[in-house]
């Protein structure tokens, strides 16, 4: 049966459109993101690892070695079980450097373009039989349906048509860590027809052919001769090998690492593919020896590599026919495609970028997109030539078996990225010029040589000892080398950044001399300035930074994202040339910390969730003492030699009302008033203990006790200082001084009392019967002034008493229920009794049942005195209002005038014995210290407001709190 040209080209060109199609319809959202950009949908993009060499190499393979064909599945299926410990990390240095390709990450951990340069060059010379293979499967494909089909023609459009795929999905941005959505599904949905087309040929042979599982078992065991050449003999070497090979084909082949690495969005994907890739190529290898069972019932046993093609000839079935010619296009065009795109971008940073000069008149990013879209012409072209002068004539599964054993060259040094800090460049040249070199010889050389005459089985080279020996050679050169030659510092860095769970930190952080400025004059020439400029507000908003308030630290951040940025457009090591000037800028002013403390954490903090064993414990340590000090109830800051501040924890930062970023750049002398003053002024004294600091901090007095440490016994070592705000202990203290006082002065006054008044009264008797005894007016007028003077002792010694009685204990306090209100009432008529506080208008609001337990006597002394003075504060018909409520269990009783308010500048003396605003002979001083005695013992408070009017400025206001007794029904207010 054979297909026409015109049918040929027809089912060629339609899939590849089907193709354009579905990158189209994402890239369009066409196809919904939540789709596209699912994990599981990345994860079988990584199906672009079947290339022929599993679609119809396989065939081949199982008809010449047996069981060896699964080496390929196995191996890969052992590199996607380690993807925690290869895959992932890889991935995180990839994200976080922005590197797209293998030549770049060498180039990146060896910190050379040398590097770089020799990676891509190597991987380019590996990856053409890859590429060639691809090409002859598609037109030998093509020739099996039609003799006259011309293969070098056929071959030439398919990869012309592959060329334009991969520039119209794989150039869309001048970045190549810039996801191509497109690509990834159009990948995706590759991997899956493959696997359909060999699960549905399976089947078809094995209810078709078979009858189904009986009767294949049943024509199996009566075939012996089919069990011995599945299970031909095949020694350990050789399963060894191409289980090592395979392992890192699955790596290091540009499209893999394209796909896992450049293309990737989480670990997630890692993840899913970690379960996912194993049960793919499980799907496909079961399916070989079915149908290679299938070829030997029907008598289909020429051409083992289009074994599929035949058996649907054979069948006369179209439909198996067109799947499998799809099938193959798929294998075929995905692998091309990625690795075109990835080819380019390591010639393009490592080749050609180091060579040329940005022209003035010609946009950088166009310069970018139009020289990556002409090198992929150029791999896809090499592919091609390279099929026509060598390739046609080789079997698939020899190719692909040599360009698998050069990637292996890759192997030691991917490892020693991970793994090894003592690695260096040279040796990693050396070793790989080496073990290419051995390739070259002993596997390339002798498989082009040969010819079509190696048909008959992979024993026909020698190529496990080849294998071997170009591996082991790499990795004794690579090491020797390495020992031998010193390994730079720049090396040893980078890496220590590409260990697992390990980051770039300088050796030593200057205070950075340059500006925003500097950075575009440094890109200018080699971006273009309007390049520059746009790097750099991408680099300032993704730092969700300003360019009017960037400092010091904040231009360390921007270079490094700048550099990071860079390397996904240029390479890592031309980012890190152009940008190698600002580093080797001279400090502005002074040093920064040897290790600054906010660069090594806002690093530890975006690798909270990649760390993992030892690495993971110690960063929890890390955090358990960082919160430690943060959460401590005191003020704590670390400063350096200089007075850079380096810590500021949340107690000091509320104190001081600075957040740890608004003093991540500071000295403490620009710190605000009075911490600029009092912190810099306290580290220069000698005394490591300050108390009873005393400071005006938002119109409030604080007392702060300041105690610092060296952290090393280096006199010039960084300082801990601790700062306690003391004001509450402060304002205690002196309360219980204040009480105290009192209660001195009770005692006081109680013997004065005690001792004065009965010479007082004696004094009062002689003076009232001085009438009795003369009639002389000069005589009577002093005795009425005697008797005038005496009764003002006598009222200051009355008082005197009262403020003694205060003192007493609770129990001799004569408590019991009583109506406030009725108190109120009392004590308004008492006052009343005085000529001015006749003249004022009280105003009552107190609920009739709101009951205390107290002595009656006691707070009718006390409202006496409070309405007294607020009659003395009162004009004339002045208002007076007393109000009292009931919250909760407690009684709120406050008494409001008119008067002209309090000073602020004696609030505090009111509460002091003796102290008085009223003329002489009007007032003891001791009214108020009374009230408070009494409402204390009483275990109430009292509160004094002024002006109680904000708007008029005028007023007292004085709010009584006790402790109330269960209300009754509601009664009216009096």
């Amino acid at each position: 049966m054979n297909f026409s040209v015109t049918e040929l080209f027809v089912i060629f060109t339609a899939y590849l459109f089907f193709l354009f199609a579905i990158a189209y319809a994402t890239e369009r959202n066409i196809i919904p993101r939540r789709i596209s950009e699912h994990p599981l949908i990345h994860a079988v993009s990584l199906g672009t690892y079947a290339s022929v060499w599993t679609f119809y190499g396989s065939f081949g393979m199982i008809e010449q070695s047996g069981m060896l064909f699964l080496a390929s599945y196995l191996g890969a299926t052992a590199a996607f079980f380690l993807a925690p410990v290869l895959f992932t990390p890889i991935f995180t240095i990839t994200n976080r450097y922005k590197l797209s390709s293998l030549a770049d990450l060498f180039a990146f951990r060896f910190r050379s373009a040398l590097v770089g340069t020799i990676t891509t060059l190597l991987l380019f010379c590996a990856i053409l039989p890859l590429l060639s293979i691809q090409i002859q499967a598609v037109s030998s494909s093509l020739n099996v349906l039609n003799r006259n089909v011309p293969s070098p023609q056929i071959a030439a459009a398919f990869c012309t048509l592959i060329a334009l795929f991969a520039i119209l999905f794989g150039t869309r941005h001048p970045s190549l860590r810039a996801r191509n959505r497109g690509l990834v599904v159009a990948m995706a949905t590759s991997s899956v027809i493959k696997l359909l087309v060999l699960l549905g040929v399976a089947l078809y042979v094995l209810f078709a052919v078979f009858n189904g599982p009986t009767d294949l078992h049943t024509w199996i065991t009566e075939r012996p001769v089919i069990i011995d050449r599945l299970l031909k003999s095949s020694d350990g070497e050789s399963w060894r090998t191409l289980l090592l090979t395979f392992f890192a084909a699955a790596i290091v082949m540009p499209h893999m690492f394209h796909m896992a690495f450049t293309e990737n969005r989480t670990t997630e994907t890692l993840r899913k593919a970690s379960w996912g890739m194993p049960l793919y190529l499980f799907g496909m290898a079961a399916c070989i020896p079915i149908i290679v069972w299938g070829g030997y019932k029907i008598g289909v046993t020429d051409h083992s590599s289009f074994l599929m093609l035949y058996l649907g000839r054979a069948l006369e079935s179209d439909i198996i026919i067109i799947a499998v010619l799809i099938g193959g296009l798929t294998a075929a065009s995905g692998i091309i495609i990625v690795t075109a795109i990835s080819m380019a971008s390591m010639l393009q940073n490592h080749v050609i970028l180091p060579l040329i000069k940005t022209p003035d008149n010609i946009k950088f990013y166009d310069l970018i997109l139009w020289m990556r879209r002409i090198l992929i012409i150029l791999v896809v072209s090499c592919g091609y030539f390279f099929y026509i002068a060598a390739g046609n004539s080789q079997q698939l599964h020899m190719l692909g078996l040599s360009s698998s054993i050069a990637f292996l060259q890759f192997l030691p040094g991917l490892l020693a990225t991970l793994f090894w800090l003592g690695a260096n460049r040279i040796g990693l040249i050396c070793g790989l010029i080496v073990g290419m070199f051995s390739w070259a010889v002993t596997t390339f050389y002798p498989l082009l040589s040969a010819g079509q005459k190696l048909n008959s089985s992979l024993e026909a080279v020698d190529w496990q000892s080849s294998a071997i020996v170009s591996l082991l050679l790499n990795i004794l050169v690579f090491v020797a080398v390495s020992r031998i030659t010193r390994t730079s510092p720049e090396e040893r860095r980078a890496a220590e950044a590409c260990l697992a769970n390990a980051f770039v930190t300088p050796e030593g952080l200057a205070r950075p001399a340059f500006e925003t400025k500097d950075i575009i004059r440094l890109l200018s020439p080699k971006l273009g300035e309007a390049a520059a400029r746009r790097e750099l507000r991408h680099a300032i908003r993704r730092l969700n930074l300003t360019t009017d308030q960037l400092a010091p630290l904040d231009m360390l951040r921007l270079r490094n994202t700048l550099e990071q940025n860079l390397s996904a457009l240029i390479g890592p090591i031309e980012a890190a040339t152009l940008l190698e000037p600002l580093s080797k800028q001279p400090s502005r002013t002074g040093d920064f910390p040897a290790r600054d403390i906010h660069f090594l954490e806002s690093h530890l903090e975006t690798y909270q969730a990649k760390l993992s064993g030892l690495a993971a414990e110690l960063d929890e340590l890390r955090r358990y003492h960082r919160t430690t000090l943060e959460k401590l109830p005191i003020g704590a800051c670390t400063v350096s030699p200089s007075q850079q501040i380096l810590f500021w924890n949340n107690e000091i930062a509320t104190l001081t009302q600075l957040t740890p970023m608004d003093v991540s750049d500071l000295v403490l002398s620009e710190l605000p008033q009075p911490w600029c003053e009092v912190l810099p002024a306290f580290i220069s004294q000698e005394e490591n203990h300050l108390t009873e600091v005393h400071i005006r901090l938002r119109d409030q007095d604080y007392y702060l006790t300041l105690h610092k440490s060296h952290l090393s016994d280096n006199p010039d070592s960084s300082i801990v200082l601790l700062v306690e705000d003391e004001t509450s202990h402060h304002l205690l203290a002196e309360k219980l001084t204040h009480s105290e006082r009192l209660a001195s002065i009770g005692r006081f006054a109680a013997g004065v009392a005690h001792e004065i008044g009965n010479p007082i009264t004696g004094i009062a008797c002689l003076a009232q019967n001085l009438p009795l005894e003369t009639d002389q007016p000069e005589v009577l007028e002093t005795g009425d002034q005697i008797v005038e003077q005496t009764r003002r002792i006598n009222r200051i010694v009355q008082s005197l008493i009262r403020f003694a009685r205060t003192g007493q204990s609770i129990g001799d306090i004569q408590l019991e229920r009583l109506r406030l209100a009725d108190c109120v009432e009392e004590a308004i008529h008492l006052v009343s009794l005085d000529s001015h506080a006749k003249q004022q208008n009280f105003f009552r609001d107190i609920p009739n049942n709101l009951h205390l337990e107290a002595d009656p006597q006691l707070i009718t002394q006390v409202l006496v005195n409070l309405l007294n003075n607020a009659c003395d504060a009162s004009p004339i018909q002045g208002a007076i209002w007393v109000h009292a409520e009931q919250q909760d269990q407690q009684i709120i009783l406050s008494i409001t005038d008119e008067g002209t308010g309090i000073d602020d500048s004696i609030k505090a003396k009111l509460f002091e014995p003796f102290f008085t605003t009223k003329d002489p002979g009007k007032g003891t001083g001791l009214g108020l210290p009374l009230v408070y005695n009494i409402i204390t013992e009483h275990y109430g408070s009292i509160e004094i407001i002024s002006p109680a009017n904000q708007q008029l400025r005028n007023g007292t206001q004085v709010i009584i709190t006790l402790p109330g007794l269960q209300s009754d029904s509601a009664e009216p207010h009096v």
